[in-house]
């Protein structure tokens, strides 16, 4: 009996105790609100299986907090960096196809999407409440790399041992904050791998940043460079930020 009432005793304490801290846990996590804002492509004007590449001059567009910068050569009618495109054809192979997604539509269906191409560089400039922090990006090929990749064209069919990846840098103030890779196409360690759908890629680790830059590179390369289409498609980016409510 004793030992009954020793056991009641402590858990009563226990939960005294834990009542009386509730509104100190409360108010710590009140104390701060992160505002998460997703950036997609939805609000480019396109018309319907279109693209913009940058032939306007502008050099970028903006959506949301990011601003997607371009450089187009009207001599060769080309371009690197960011595009924006509404372009689904999953089956035509080659550089005439550059512009559309393998995965039939943007993230989650929508109609629009990103592709960076070379080296691709987003801003996201801070606020009054600071700078942003980027927590994940949507990712998927092209179809004239995936088709690439596959069954070859320029470059090779993959076999065994050869990858393609695109890895994303974060920058803040003009120091490079972290990077993260992903595979595109992994055919390393008995894997046999070709993105073909949207995959979430975590970003966390890059933390706090106000630039971006995606950058590719492949096991199949000759004395001239890459030979894999140095294209991936983009969309959903989502940035976080965290202020005080004081």
């Amino acid at each position: 009996m004793k030992t009954s009432k020793l056991f009641l005793s402590f858990c009563l304490f226990i939960s005294l105790f834990l009542v009386s801290c509730e509104p100190e846990i409360r108010y710590q996590i009140l104390d701060k609100i992160t505002v998460s804002t997703v950036v997609d492509f939805e609000s480019v004007k396109l018309n319907s299986d279109s693209i913009w590449n940058g032939s306007d001059g502008s050099g970028s567009f903006t959506t949301k907090v990011a601003t997607f910068k371009n450089s187009y050569n009207s001599a060769w009618f080309s371009w690197s960096g960011f595009a924006c495109s509404a372009k689904k054809d999953t089956k035509t192979a080659g550089w005439n196809n550059q512009y559309s997604v393998i995965a039939g539509s943007g993230a989650e269906g929508s109609k629009q999407f990103a592709l960076a191409y070379g080296t691709a560089t987003l801003l996201c400039d801070s606020n009054s409440y600071g700078n942003f922090s980027i927590k994940s990006a949507m990712i998927t090929n092209s179809t004239y790399a995936y088709l690439e990749v596959k069954n070859g064209g320029y470059g090779k069919v993959f076999a065994t041992g050869d990858w393609f990846k695109v890895t994303i840098t974060g920058y803040l103030n003009s120091i490079k904050t972290s990077s993260t890779d992903y595979y595109l196409a992994d055919f390393r360690d008995g894997k046999a791998f070709i993105a073909n759908t949207w995959n979430k890629v975590d970003l966390t680790s890059l933390g706090k940043v106000d630039k971006v830059t995606f950058s590719f590179s492949s096991s199949d390369n000759n004395d001239y460079g890459m030979k894999t289409p140095a294209y991936c498609c983009l969309d959903n980016i989502e940035f976080t930020q965290t202020f005080s409510t004081k």
